[in-house]
């Protein structure tokens, strides 16, 4: 059963079996600890979710520039999906891959969060040019 974890130095959630070793929002190692859902949730509405789509780009770029995969070079694809992750924000209250449909499962739904974890989700191994789900990511050349 998956289980919610929380980066004791970032205050970064993350759902799944066990918590990643490295927090991906941080850098820190062996950081997270197991949290109730409801202190999940009271993490999460804590913090400012909203944040413009330049911002957003920025963001994404910069977690790339940090990992083995890049933004999708392709411009018009990757605005056609920050449309869509802005429209989902807006409507449901999250980032949500504009690619995957919502199960209004709380817990199921957080898997949907963009950026997704790339490196764990393994859809890129499968794809001749290693893109994550939705292709906002790719494996960088080389």
């Amino acid at each position: 059963m998956k289980k919610t974890w929380r980066c004791f130095v970032c205050q970064d959630v993350h759902l799944g079996f066990k918590p990643p070793e490295v927090c991906p929002t941080c850098g820190a190692r062996n950081a997270y600890v197991e949290i109730s859902t409801t202190e999940a949730m009271g993490l999460i509405q804590a913090f400012p979710r909203e944040i413009d789509r330049e911002a957003f780009l920025k963001a994404i770029e910069a977690l790339a520039a940090l990992n083995e995969f890049q933004v999708n070079p392709d411009k018009e694809k990757v605005n056609l999906l920050l449309d869509g992750l802005m429209a989902n924000e807006k409507n449901y209250g999250y980032k949500f891959c504009p690619c995957r449909l919502r199960t209004k499962d709380f817990l199921e739904d957080m898997k949907l969060i963009c950026p997704c974890n790339f490196l764990i989700h393994e859809t890129y191994r499968h794809r001749p040019a290693g893109e994550c789900w939705c292709g906002l990511f790719q494996r960088r050349p080389g």
